[in-house]
């Protein structure tokens, strides 16, 4: 597998028989490399370890940081297997790829099995993965560190398309946590009134 701009490779895939819960497909992938982060950290395919937490397939699957628990539209089977730089999150579910959008919760098909969305990915990685906002981050601030995605303020779901937006690099968890979170809050019931 050819990819641009690695960042982190997974460490050596130590325990195959967990590999026997995924997909195939996902399978075949994590034999040849557990895991990468590439196009300067626009791309994390997570692997199937313990350590980095924040590469943890497991971790986000069925750990404390599962997608399912954090989302109500993402289901206990769907495997998010990689996420983009605003942690907008990639998930296989019946053979096919999904994306969450992570501040909104919205999860909608790409119309793309897993080797078609890595030849995508592979092809055309500033379109397809939208990696304008990434390379504005570079070229004002610096690289992405492995284990970092960046924070927008304000989010991008509500921002105005000439306003300007404030970037920082935060931990994964932070930047999942916090994107979760909003989006419960604004599916709470509305209260008439002020405390």
């Amino acid at each position: 597998m050819t990819l641009q701009g690695v960042t982190y490779q997974g460490p050596a895939l130590e325990t195959p028989e967990k590999l026997a819960n995924l997909p195939s497909d996902l399978i075949e992938i994590l034999w040849q490399v557990n895991g990468f982060v590439a196009y300067a950290g626009g791309l994390h395919v997570r692997g199937m370890t313990e350590e980095p937490e924040w590469h943890s397939l497991d971790r986000y699957w069925s750990g404390e940081m599962a997608l399912h628990e954090l989302y109500r539209d993402v289901q206990p089977y769907d495997a998010p297997f990689a996420q983009d730089f605003l942690g907008n999150q990639f998930l296989l579910r019946d053979r096919n790829v999904f994306r969450l959008r992570a501040d909104t919760g919205e999860v909608r098909p790409l119309d793309l099995d897993l080797a078609h969305f890595l030849e995508a990915c592979r092809e055309d990685p500033v379109e397809f993965l939208s990696l304008q906002l990434l390379a504005e981050y570079h070229q004002s601030q610096g690289m992405l560190e492995p284990g970092q995605l960046i924070h927008t303020m304000p989010p991008l779901c509500v921002m105005e398309s000439d306003a300007k937006v404030s970037m920082r690099a935060v931990p994964v968890d932070n930047a999942i946590s916090f994107l979760a979170i909003r989006r419960q809050v604004q599916d709470l019931p509305k209260r008439r009134g002020s405390l």
